[in-house]
């Protein structure tokens, strides 16, 4: 009973001892809270007063630097040896050090004059986690290869000639004599937009360079034609519109019947510059070009021989618009293999093209080609 009383006297007064502790600490913080201090802290260094050659951001705190370095890393999905000299970080000697500089002026500029100095626009922006920012929208997960960063027309050793693998291309359709042979194409089968349901179509071809898609909707023909100078399209309700003259160059290749042989002399520059995978097939990369006008990507299956893909451009004030196109299941009509499936994809659009029928060297009118007469004013009575 004795020990029990004495343990709990003792309690008491260990209780009491931490109470009285904790008031005099709290007494003491207020007391240290309410006093001002005897030196002031000092100003934080600026970026500039802490690192050497510090140009663009030199007047942000030191302790932000870092951060903002980290920050355009990952804009841009490089490590600091992009721009930075190993154990050198204050040395100019790479190029991208010079252009982040102006990039970022740049883009205070933007957020300045555009913001009123709010950080709306960032190396993100235009990055999106690459090197290069990309210039050209993307068709799908493919980018041109005009952003490559090491630039186009870097050619990868060990890669056939583009004049082998053009000559190769012709042979594998059938040789330049059977091509030749050809003068007109009639196609039927089924098309679908995105992911809609298949609608029948009819793709009419005749040389030199013509051609009419003729969609067959349910509330009437919607078409797309090319006479080999012009082009118009037509939908059900609407008035024919004349096709922009920026897609001549894209409506001229659809419409030539022989252009695998025709290449060389539509483009003067031909680049073998690497081999890609599309699919289960691996493919060579050759770039078409002329001086005056956007390239053609064209990627041809290595073993085959045959185009798979075609990436091209066309032109707009504020840049190039791409189109791609891929075929698939090339099959012999005349002596001359067709592609049966045919994708047309755009940054926000598709065309799956599904041929079931091609019939060749039919008598066809010139006409067909040309837009329909337009209505005759109506009268009133």
């Amino acid at each position: 009973m004795t020990t029990r009383t004495s343990a709990l006297n003792n309690l008491r007064v260990l209780s009491t001892a931490i109470t009285a502790i904790g008031i005099f600490l709290f007494a003491i913080s207020g007391d240290l809270r309410a006093r001002p201090s005897a030196t002031k802290n000092p100003k934080p260094k600026t970026a500039v007063e802490a690192y050497k050659n510090v140009q663009v951001l030199k007047d942000i705190p030191a302790d932000d630097l870092i951060p903002a370095m980290q920050f355009i890393t990952a804009s841009l999905g490089v490590e600091c040896d992009f721009c930075h000299v190993r154990d050198a970080f204050d040395k100019d000697d790479k190029k991208p050090k010079q252009t982040a500089r102006k990039m970022m002026q740049m883009m205070f500029a933007i957020n300045q004059q555009n913001f009123n100095g709010q950080e709306k626009i960032s190396c993100y922006s235009c990055h999106r986690g690459a090197s290069v920012p990309v210039g050209i929208p993307m068709v799908g997960e493919t980018r041109a290869y005009l952003e490559n960063p090491e630039g186009p027309g870097a050619p990868v050793q060990g890669l056939p000639s583009a004049n082998d693998i053009l000559e190769k291309y012709v042979a594998a359709l059938g040789g330049a004599t059977n091509i030749e042979k050809i003068t007109s194409r009639v196609e039927t089968g089924t098309v679908r937009f995105a992911s809609g349901p298949p609608l029948p179509v009819k793709i009419v071809s005749k040389a030199p360079g013509k051609q009419i898609m003729t969609v067959h909707l349910p509330s009437g023909d919607a078409n797309t034609a090319f006479n080999g100078s012009a082009g118009w399209q037509s939908s059900p309700g609407a008035p024919v519109r004349e096709m922009h003259a920026a897609d001549f160059e894209g409506a001229k290749l659809d419409a030539d019947l022989q252009l695998p042989i025709h290449l060389k002399q539509t483009f003067t520059e031909f680049k073998v510059v690497s081999s890609e995978r599309i699919g289960d097939h691996d493919t060579l990369l050759v770039i078409a070009g002329n001086h005056d006008g956007p390239p053609l990507e064209l990627f041809f299956d290595k073993d085959s021989g045959l185009l798979l893909r075609q990436l091209r451009f066309s032109k707009s004030p504020l840049g190039l618009n791409p189109t791609r196109v891929d075929y698939d299941d090339y099959k012999e009509f005349d002596g001359v293999k067709v592609p049966l499936k045919v994708t047309i994809t755009r940054p926000r659009t598709q065309l799956n093209i599904q041929v079931d029928e091609v019939r060749q060297n039919t008598p066809l009118d010139d006409a067909e080609f040309e837009p329909p007469p337009a209505p005759a004013p109506k009268t009133t009575p």
